[in-house]
Order: structure tokens, then C-alpha cells, then sequence
């Protein structure tokens, strides 16, 4: 319990610092233009998500999945203004929020299967990570996105992702260490396969993805002990 509350106070706190003040979240990165900054803060609300999901995955695979979706849902209306940005439209956003809030009702009474949290998490974000340039048509984003912004933007599924690989792992059987560390080895690949495919072409240091990716496999580590 102890490392899965250190795990999410880290997450929490590097989420808020993204949500507070973006500009000032990815030092050294060369044209860190609005675009990026804007996508960072919505990258950072999904963070703070994830840190109560692991928090709630402590209680039960049933709590965890209602939770989770609630959980996603309330991220979701909190990312709204962000996404006035790019003039994004609120409708499908709002919709999308009461459909998860809904279904999280039902899981935490029982009425639908704990499978629907994981499922709603990992769809979303695998298609937003694999397709970040298609994502942002889908969001009809009416102002240009730079290449970092659209980097930003596939990092962004990638930590709605982690959630889905938390609660998979869960609903499977797995222990609630086995998950945390599930979710860290996850992210220590995103980190890697960020500074191994991302960085150069984005003339961007390696340094806080490496150091990001260092953590995250002790923290898997030490959850598995």
C-alpha cells in the first residue's frame, strides 16, 4: 500500500505541476510552442487520473473499474477548457464523460462487468497514441499543431493507456502489485521508445525521458518484491 500511495503522490505531482504550469513542465525542449503547452496540461490531468486509479485499485477490481470511470469521466469535463484551444466542440466531450460516469455507476453496482473500465481506457488511448495526427482531425482541432504538439499528443494516450493496463491486469487476476508493476514497466517502454523514436528528430533532450523511465523500472521492481 505504502508504494502504491509513493507511486501516485509522484504521479500526482508531476500531473499537477503539467496542469499548473506546462510552459514550465519540459525544460531544455526547443520549440516548445503553444500547442505543445496546451496538449502538456491535458497529458498532466490524465496523470493525477491514473494516481487515483492506483489508489483505488487497493480496494477491489469492482471499485477500481467504477472508480476508474468516474474517475475518467471528471478528467475528461476537466480537460474541456483545454481543448478550447484548438475550438475543439464541447458536445462529444461532455457526451463521452456521461457515457463513462454511467458505466461506472453500473460496475460499482454490480450490473456491468469490471471489463468495460479497461476496455474504455486502453481503446481510447491506444488510438490516440498510435494516431495522434489522425486524433487531432477526429477532434477538429482548428489551429496548427507543431511536431512536439502532436508527440505531446501520442504521450497523452499513451498515460490514458497506463489506466487501461492497470485495470486489465486487475480484472485478469492479476495481484494489485502485479498491476502497479504492469504500469510501470509500461511506462518505462514509453519512455524509451520516446527517446529512441521522438527525441532526435525533435531536437529534444533525452535526459527526463531516461531519468522517467530509470524510475519507473525500479518502481515496478520494488512493487513485484
Amino acid at each position: 500500500m505504502l508504494l502504491t500511495e509513493t507511486s501516485a503522490g509522484l504521479l500526482a505531482a508531476t500531473g499537477a505541476l503539467a496542469w499548473v504550469s506546462p510552459q514550465t513542465n519540459l525544460p531544455g525542449f526547443k520549440n516548445y510552442d503553444e500547442s505543445a503547452q496546451v496538449i502538456v496540461r491535458a497529458v498532466g490531468a490524465f496523470q493525477m487520473c491514473l494516481a487515483s486509479v492506483l489508489i483505488a485499485g487497493t480496494r477491489g477490481v469492482a471499485v477500481a473499474a467504477g472508480h476508474g470511470l468516474y474517475s475518467a469521466a471528471l478528467t475528461i469535463l476537466a480537460v474541456v477548457p483545454v481543448w478550447e484551444h484548438f475550438d475543439r466542440p464541447k458536445g462529444p466531450q461532455v457526451g463521452v464523460a456521461i457515457l463513462f460516469a454511467a458505466l461506472g455507476k453500473l460496475c460499482l453496482r454490480g450490473k456491468a462487468s469490471p471489463l468495460w473500465a479497461p476496455a474504455a481506457y486502453l481503446l481510447t488511448g491506444v488510438l490516440i497514441y498510435f494516431t495522434p495526427k489522425a486524433t487531432a482531425e477526429l477532434y477538429q482541432a482548428s489551429k496548427p499543431i507543431s511536431e512536439l504538439g502532436y508527440s505531446m499528443l501520442s504521450l497523452y494516450g499513451g498515460v490514458i493507456s497506463m489506466s487501461g493496463v492497470y485495470l486489465a491486469s486487475l480484472t485478469y487476476g492479476l495481484t494489485q502489485p502485479q498491476s502497479l508493476a504492469a504500469v510501470f514497466v509500461t511506462n518505462a517502454l514509453l519512455s524509451l521508445k520516446w527517446v529512441v523514436a521522438e527525441a532526435g528528430k525533435l531536437e529534444a533532450p533525452k535526459a527526463g525521458a531516461l531519468l522517467w523511465a530509470a524510475i519507473s523500472a525500479l518502481l515496478a521492481v520494488l512493487a513485484l518484491k
